[in-house]
C-alpha cells in the first residue's frame, strides 16, 4: 500500500479512535460540603468575644481532589472520578465558622489565619484524625481539639488552654452514594461544630 493511502486511512480513523477514547473516560462528578449546623436558632451565647477558628488540619490522604472511602481492612480507595469541588481542608475550616455564626449569636468569627495584630478572645484549632465513609454504610469523623481563652492582660498569644477534646461522630451513607456522602460528611461537621459552639460558651 502506499504511504499516500495509510495517511488518509488515518485521518480518516482518528475521528473514530478520539471518540472512542473520549468515551472510555466518564465525567467527574463534583461534590461540596456544606453548612449544616444542627438546631441553628443563635442559641449558643458568645457575646461580644471575638472567636478565632483554626487552624483544623486534617490527613494527608484527604489532601487531594479525589473522595476517599475505607475499603476492607486497612486499604483506602481513591476515587478518580468522584471529586471535591474545593479542597477539603480549606472547606472545612470554612464549614465550621458558618456553622458556628448560624449557631450563635455573634457574627465576631474570624477564619485562621488572620492579620498579625487580631487576638481573639476565645479559638478553637484542632485536627481530623479520619473522615471518610466505609464498608458499614456510614461516615465516620474522628477529631481532636481544643478551646483557647486569651488571658485576662491581653498579651501576645498566650491564653489557657481547656482540655483536650477527642470526639468520633457517624452518620449513614450509603455505600456507592457519594452525593449521600458528602451530605452526611456535612451532617458531621455539623454535630462537630454544635459541640464547638458549646465548648466556646461555656469558656468565659
Amino acid at each position: 500500500m502506499r504511504r499516500g493511502s495509510k495517511t488518509l486511512i488515518l485521518v480518516a480513523l482518528l475521528p473514530i479512535i478520539l471518540t472512542a477514547c473520549a468515551s472510555a473516560s466518564p465525567p467527574a462528578r463534583f461534590y461540596m460540603l456544606d453548612p449544616d449546623p444542627i438546631g441553628a436558632d443563635g442559641s449558643i451565647e458568645l457575646g461580644d468575644a471575638w472567636v478565632g477558628v483554626g487552624p483544623i488540619n486534617t490527613p494527608d490522604y484527604l489532601d487531594r481532589p479525589q473522595m476517599v472511602t475505607r475499603g476492607e481492612g486497612n486499604r483506602l480507595v481513591i476515587h478518580e472520578f468522584d471529586r471535591w469541588a474545593q479542597p477539603v481542608q480549606g472547606r472545612v475550616l470554612d464549614v465550621l465558622m458558618e456553622n458556628i455564626v448560624a449557631l450563635s449569636d455573634s457574627n465576631r468569627v474570624a477564619p485562621f489565619p488572620w492579620p498579625a495584630a487580631f487576638r481573639p478572645d476565645r479559638r478553637v484549632m484542632g485536627e481530623i484524625v479520619a473522615f471518610e465513609a466505609g464498608p458499614t454504610g456510614e461516615v465516620v469523623l474522628k477529631v481532636r481539639w481544643l478551646v483557647q481563652v486569651r488571658a485576662e492582660d491581653g498579651g501576645g498569644d498566650g491564653g489557657v488552654g481547656s482540655r483536650v477534646y477527642v470526639q468520633e461522630y457517624r452518620e449513614p451513607a450509603p455505600a456507592g452514594d457519594f452525593g449521600a456522602m458528602a451530605a452526611a460528611m456535612s451532617r458531621a461537621l455539623g454535630r462537630w461544630s454544635e459541640d464547638i459552639g458549646q465548648a466556646l460558651a461555656a469558656s468565659e
